[in-house]
């Protein structure tokens, strides 16, 4: 199978390169603007046409909310005009699109959203990813897939969240986490073992991709410094509403996902803590 991978220099793209290969799969990776261009319409064309793909595997984006707020236009460019000139491929190609979402597409009001439940961003990201989603599912055997919190360690030479909390846990030091903000983490190795098996369905349609808990960052917080024998006393609990933010941060973004489970097997459903584990 020929897979066009976008996105493959981030940190999920770099976990799918690694799984996407050792499936056996050929794998045609974009890593940003020094590949790909994705606002430039005729590189994206001709790009495209080399790759020839089976499927389309569409992570990139400008994903950081606070560059989405400073540089809208630019975030529309990249998640919503990009993502539309991939689709109108693919589809003129017959190839199957696979776009992964978020699940800031939610005001976090409620948590706990499923499929059905009306998406109310509160930001410009999730704004602009709410209606790449409009764009990808007016395909016919397309896929979205809205993502939780992913962790774990980086494999492409850059260091990651987690790889920042773990060590500041073994050297004893502080580290503040919101005990007011929930999500439901996914870890990158299982996200791309998920999205992998996506590319080799035919399921098409919207889908919630999480993990199976429910936790504030807290939490799982709590959860890694059990893992790793730290001082519990490291972790300085905040309030997410004391963070100075340009735009509101939700509350509760955590999603249900027996679609996903029901559709492809029960893996993104494991447990938090033996999948903290195994990362560490």
């Amino acid at each position: 199978m020929r897979v066009l991978l976008t996105g493959a220099s981030g940190q999920l793209g770099g976990y799918l390169m690694r799984e996407l290969q050792e499936r056996g799969e050929q794998v045609f990776a974009w890593s940003g603007r020094r590949d790909v261009d994705l606002t430039d319409g005729s590189a994206v064309r001709q790009a495209f046409e080399r790759a020839q793909p089976d499927v389309v595997l569409h992570t990139a984006a400008m994903s950081k909310p606070t560059d989405c707020h400073a540089h809208p236009d630019q975030a529309q460019r990249v998640n919503v005009v990009a993502t539309e000139r991939l689709t109108e491929l693919a589809d003129a190609a017959g190839a199957r699109m696979i776009f992964t979402s978020t699940d800031l597409v939610f005001d976090g009001e409620e948590g706990m959203y499923r499929e059905e439940d009306t998406p109310k961003p509160m930001s410009v990201y999730g704004r602009t990813k709410l209606e790449a989603e409009h764009v990808v599912l007016g395909s016919q055997r397309a896929m979205v897939a809205r993502l939780s919190l992913l962790f774990g360690p980086g494999v492409t030479g850059v260091r990651t969240l987690f790889d920042e909390q773990v060590a500041t846990m073994r050297a004893g030091k502080p580290v503040r986490l919101f005990s007011d903000e929930w999500r439901t983490p996914l870890a990158l190795p299982l996200a791309a073992e998920a999205l992998a098996d996506a590319c080799s369905s035919d399921a098409s349609g919207l889908f919630h991709l999480g993990g199976g808990e429910r936790v504030s960052r807290l939490e799982m917080g709590r959860l890694m410094a059990q893992t790793l024998g730290a001082d519990p006393s490291c972790l300085s609990p905040c309030s997410r509403l004391t963070v100075s933010s340009d735009e509101p941060r939700p509350c509760d973004a955590s999603l249900r996902t027996e679609r996903w489970r029901e559709t492809f097997g029960p893996a993104v459903g494991a447990e938090l803590k033996p999948v903290i584990a195994s990362l560490i």
